[in-house]
C-alpha cells in the first residue's frame, strides 16, 4: 500500500497524506481524521526505511555498556526506551566488557550504523575519547566511571546523597559507622565515601581506617568485603557504596550472628529494585537510574537533531529511602 493510494482514497493530495501520517501541521482536524482512517482501513504504514535513507539516517540509536543484564543496568536502558517511544527509532545493544571491546564497540556501530551512541558507565580510556571525538557521531554518557571526559554526561549528586545517609544514621545514635565504598577508579565512589567522611566529621565523630573496605560491584565481593571489616571492627553501623554490594554485606554480617538492625544497621546506595524486597527491606540511597536514562536519551535525541544542549553536564538528585534495615543502637551495645 502506497502514499498516493491512500491520498486517491481520500480525496487528497499525497503531501496531505505525508504531512497527517507523519504528525506535521498542514491540515484541517477534518482531514486529518479522514486521511487516518483511509490509512487504517487499507493498512498503510509509513516506509521508515525510505525515510531514513532520504534523511541520510538509520533510525538506530546505540547503546554500549559493560553490563546489560543487572537491575542497575536495566533501569537505565529502561528510562531510555521510554524516552524514545514515540520518536519512530529502534535501540541496538551491545555488552563492551572490557575497555577494547568497548572502542571496537563504539567504532562499528558509529560506521553509519546508528545515528547517536549512548553509553553506560563506560570505560572511556583516552583513545576511546579521541576515537569518538574523531568520529563526530552524538554520543551522551551516562553514569561515566570518569566525570571530566569532555562529553555530554548524566550523572547524579552521589557526595550529597551519601553524606545524607550518614547523617541519617548518626541522627539515630551511631558513632562506630563504616564504609565500603565501590570500585576505586570510579569518581562516583571517592564522591560517596567523602560525602560519608565529611558528614563524620562534621559531627566530631572520627573515621577508623579499619572499618573502610574497598569491593568490586557484586554480591559475593560485598559479602567478602564485610566480613573482614566486622572481623577487626566492633561498629553499629555499615553505610555501602552499592546495594548489590549491600546485599552481600547483609548476609555477611547474618553469618556473623548479627541481627539487622537490631545488632547492625545497614545503608545501600542505587535502590535496585530488589532493595525494597530484601530481608529486612534495606534502607538505601535512591539514585534515578530510570530518569538518568530518560535525561541521556532526551539530550542525545537534541543532538542528532543539531539542538545544541542548554548544558551539558546533566546532574540528578539523590533521594534518601528509609526502610527497616536501620535503626538506633541498642542501649546494651558494647
Amino acid at each position: 500500500m502506497t502514499i498516493a493510494q491512500v491520498a486517491a482514497e481520500a480525496g487528497v493530495s499525497s503531501m496531505t497524506v505525508s504531512n497527517v501520517v507523519n504528525g506535521r501541521p498542514g491540515a484541517s482536524d477534518a482531514t486529518r481524521e479522514r486521511v487516518l482512517d483511509v490509512a487504517t482501513r487499507l493498512g498503510y504504514h509509513p516506509n521508515l526505511a525510505a525515510r531514513n535513507l532520504k534523511s541520510g539516517r538509520t533510525g538506530m540509536i546505540g547503546i554500549i555498556s559493560l553490563d546489560l543484564i543487572s537491575e542497575y543496568s536495566h533501569e537505565i536502558v529502561r528510562g531510555i526506551a521510554e524516552a524514545i517511544s514515540d520518536d519512530e527509532r529502534e535501540l541496538l545493544m551491545h555488552v563492551s566488557v572490557d575497555a577494547i571491546r568497548e572502542r571496537e564497540r563504539i567504532e562499528f556501530m558509529a560506521r553509519d550504523l546508528v545515528d547517536g551512541l549512548l553509553l553506560i558507565a563506560p570505560m572511556l580510556e583516552p583513545e576511546t575519547v579521541e576515537l569518538l571525538q574523531s568520529l563526530r557521531i552524538p554520543v551522551v554518557v551516562v553514569d561515566p566511571r570518569q566525570l571530566d571526559v569532555g562529553l555530554p554526561r548524566v550523572t547524579v549528586d552521589n557526595y550529597e546523597g551519601v553524606r545524607t545517609a550518614t547523617e541519617h544514621l548518626i541522627g539515630l545514635g551511631h558513632e562506630r559507622i563504616g564504609f565500603i565504598r565501590g570500585e576505586e577508579d570510579l569518581e562516583s565512589s571517592e564522591a560517596r565515601f567523602r560525602g560519608f567522611a565529611d558528614a563524620m566529621q562534621l559531627s566530631g565523630l572520627a573515621v577508623d581506617p579499619e572499618s573502610v573496605a574497598t569491593s568490586g560491584f557484586s554480591y559475593t565481593s560485598g559479602f567478602k568485603a564485610a566480613t573482614q571489616v566486622l572481623e577487626r571492627t566492633n561498629l553499629t553501623a555499615l553505610l555501602i557504596g552499592a546495594d548489590l554490594i549491600a546485599f552481600g554485606a547483609m548476609d555477611a554480617a547474618r553469618a556473623q550472628g548479627l541481627s539487622i538492625p537490631a545488632d547492625i544497621s545497614i545503608v545501600g546506595f542505587d535502590d535496585l529494585p530488589r532493595a525494597a524486597q530484601s530481608y529486612p527491606p534495606l534502607t538505601t540511597v535512591r539514585q534515578p537510574l530510570h530518569d538518568m536514562g530518560q535525561a541521556g536519551a532526551r539530550a542525545l535525541l537534541s543532538l542528532i537533531e543539531g539542538q545544541p544542549l542548554a548544558v551539558d553536564r546533566i546532574r540528578l538528585s539523590t533521594t534518601f529511602v528509609e526502610r527497616a534495615s536501620t535503626a538506633a543502637p541498642r542501649a546494651d551495645c558494647p
